[in-house]
């Protein structure tokens, strides 16, 4: 204000104080400290803040997943729909879309333990979607996939060391456990198969078998006694879960005549029963209905794969890949499809009838699995199946050096994986470098400690480090051998015959002691296999001829004295 030094002139006229308005103003002055309290409290919050985040839905974890899927993240999008299962637990379709994901992912595991437990948690989300949604023809055609799928994971006929069993026992005279049921994990989820339920005081537990014996099995380090009244079973579940298969097909086509999803599933469990014609006959029909059938468009792969898959078992390898090339259009980021369009190119390879036309093939199948990789390498997957099928395609070609490159490459992804070690021993023996298939084969069969893997991983340069020393010890991790099965035969009857090159070799002088090991547990098994048979004969009469007594030098060149297995087929 101004300061004139005149005299202030004051109104004279002054109103009362309206009561009105000291009523507001004392409302709003109680308001204020009722404000104040509750944003001391917390109550309030300030203006401007920022909004608390909000609560995902479970069509949002779906619409992830299904964004995973497309992308070729198959992991990712399984741990999507587990999140959408979470939020809507009620819902079946969940439940069927999750199990389709983790179906089509255990494509893409590398040994069959992984598989077949993939496979355990789709059988139990379809189920669960089937018992959701009981009315719902889509939940039957997955069943079908799943089931089917299942089914041609299930190549055991017979408990062997290294399997994953249920064990139900009880305590008897010296705190000993006595098995009453021995089984194959996951044989008790079908109710056909389903065992009784534990009576009181026996104790039920899963683990590894170590070791098998007359009187007593090891499991998991401890000893459980068998008696002739202990069930052990052992039965392969392939039939049972055809079955099943084929009567969800048969329930979606019920419930939906026009599900050509299902009907196509169906066609891909023709196949596994070995019925290729009417496989052939249905997949045909599914093709042509496809255009005139109401089908999401996402499914479209689905039918071209089985479509493939159908022709693929029918020899007809050149209109398989057209197949598996119109899956890609509809799904160009899912890694297995190029996996199988590439194998495809190798059997067509394979039979090449002039060296131009060969090489061109294996360009193609080459041209595939690299597209994996780089699929892969966007994602920052570590997958070491393109790097496998890498490998197998140059072995085949006669480069043993670039194959064991690649199959190195998925021993670094995967370094406890004993299935990966064999293959890469397999190439050292064909490139007839027997020091390295021996230590390989030997962690692959027998198994090997963290020291000892570490130390093979740096003696083959796979690590930049020296045999032995601490940084061999971190780098290594403890691998579990594989048993002696079907599926791994091939590889024990190679180590057999790489350990008889170094028969008399002084430097080697066990070399004949550890091939006989072999030797003796695969006629034990396999002794009327008449390839088998030759191969060990062979092996034998190495190791006891005379010149096993003096030193020799395999690793200088000269052809094989005993039977060179074929490469594997895997």
């Amino acid at each position: 204000m101004r300061l004139t030094g005149e005299k202030l002139t004051l109104s004279e006229n002054r109103g009362r104080s309206s009561p009105w308005r000291i009523t507001l103003l004392l409302a709003l002055i109680v308001g204020g400290f009722l404000v104040l309290r509750a944003w001391r409290s917390g109550q309030v919050q300030p203006l401007f803040s920022p909004t608390p985040t909000p609560t995902r839905t479970s069509i949002s974890y779906s619409e992830e997943a299904e964004a995973h899927f497309s992308a070729g993240n198959l992991p990712a999008a399984i741990a999507a729909y587990q999140q959408a299962v979470e939020k809507e637990p009620d819902n079946g379709r969940l439940w069927a879309e999750m199990a389709r994901v983790q179906t089509y992912a255990s494509d893409l595991l590398t040994t069959l333990a992984e598989r077949r437990a993939l496979l355990t948690q789709a059988r139990e989300a379809i189920n669960r979607a089937v018992e959701l949604a009981p009315d719902d023809s889509y939940g039957y055609a997955v069943r079908t996939l799943v089931y089917d799928w299942s089914a041609t994971s299930e190549v055991k006929d017979e408990i062997t060391v290294g399997d994953l069993v249920r064990v139900t026992a009880s305590v008897i005279e010296g705190g000993r456990l006595q098995a009453s049921v021995i089984e194959l994990e996951g044989s008790g989820e079908l109710t056909s198969s389903t065992p009784a339920p534990a009576a009181e005081g026996d104790e039920s537990f899963t683990g590894i078998v170590d070791a098998i014996g007359v009187e007593g099995w090891v499991i998991d380090g401890r000893t459980i006694y068998i008696s002739p009244l202990t069930l052990i079973r052992e039965k392969n579940r392939r039939v049972t879960f055809l079955a099943e298969a084929d009567q969800s097909a048969i329930r979606a086509n019920q419930l939906d005549p026009e599900n050509i999803l299902a009907i196509a599933y169906r066609a891909e469990v023709l196949v596994d029963q070995g019925n290729v014609t009417s496989a052939a006959d249905l997949a045909t029909t599914v093709i042509d209905r496809t255009a005139e059938l109401p089908l999401d468009p996402k499914y479209l792969m689905d039918i071209y794969r089985v479509y493939a898959t159908v022709l693929e078992n029918q020899g007809n390898y050149v209109s398989a890949i057209e197949q598996y090339r119109r899956a890609t259009e509809i799904a160009p980021n899912l890694t297995f499809l190029y996996l199988h369009i590439g194998a495809n190119y190798r059997t067509l390879a394979a039979a090449a009838p002039n060296p131009v036309s060969r090489r061109e093939l294996v360009d193609l199948a080459l041209e595939n699995f690299e597209k994996a990789t780089r699929i892969n390498d966007q994602l920052g997957i570590e997958d070491p199946n393109p790097y496998l099928a890498i490998g197998r395609t140059y072995m085949q070609d006669g480069e043993f050096f670039i194959a064991a490159l690649n199959i190195e490459r998925a021993v670094e992804i995967d370094p406890t994986n004993a299935e990966i070690y064999a293959r890469l021993a397999s190439v050292y023996f064909q490139a007839r470098n027997y020091e390295s298939s021996i230590l390989t084969f030997k962690c692959a069969l027998d198994g090997c400690s963290q020291q000892e893997t570490g130390d093979l991983l740096c003696g083959l340069g796979i690590y930049l480090c020296e045999p032995g020393s601490n940084q061999a010890l971190e780098a290594g991790q403890p691998v579990r051998g594989l048993p002696l099965t079907d599926e791994s035969v091939e590889y024990y009857y190679t180590y057999g015959s790489a350990l008889t090159f170094y028969a008399g070799d002084r430097d080697h002088p066990e070399a004949c002691v550890d091939a006989e090991r072999i030797f003796q547990a695969l006629i034990e098994k396999y002794g009327t296999d008449p390839l088998i048979s030759t191969i060990v004969n062979e092996g034998r009469q190495v190791c006891a001829a005379p010149s096993a007594d003096q030193a020799t030098t395999p690793s200088a060149g000269g052809e094989p004295s005993v039977l060179t297995p074929t490469p594997l087929t895997r």
